[in-house]
């Protein structure tokens, strides 16, 4: 009984340290442009930056527009 206790708390113990590992980490602060997960990745978004026009929707969501008038597409505020 106490060894099966002794495993129990043992592997509690082991499991505690992944799962305090695995919260995501700090997002990067921008100072003057908008904060934005584009693709999965942190982005700081700003009128004029570079921008890919698949990501279309998630630059809407943060109040821009991918816009193709100018080569390459920059960002422009909706």
């Amino acid at each position: 009984m106490k060894t099966t206790l002794a495993l129990i708390v043992s592997s509690i113990a082991v499991a505690m340290p992944a799962a305090v590992s695995a919260q995501p980490s700090a997002t990067i602060a921008c100072s003057r442009d908008v904060p934005a997960v584009i693709g999965g990745v942190h982005k700081c978004l700003g009128a004029g930056e570079y921008c890919a026009t698949r990501y279309e929707r998630q630059y809407e969501r943060y109040g821009f527009v991918c816009s193709s008038r100018y080569t390459p597409p920059r960002l422009r505020r909706r």
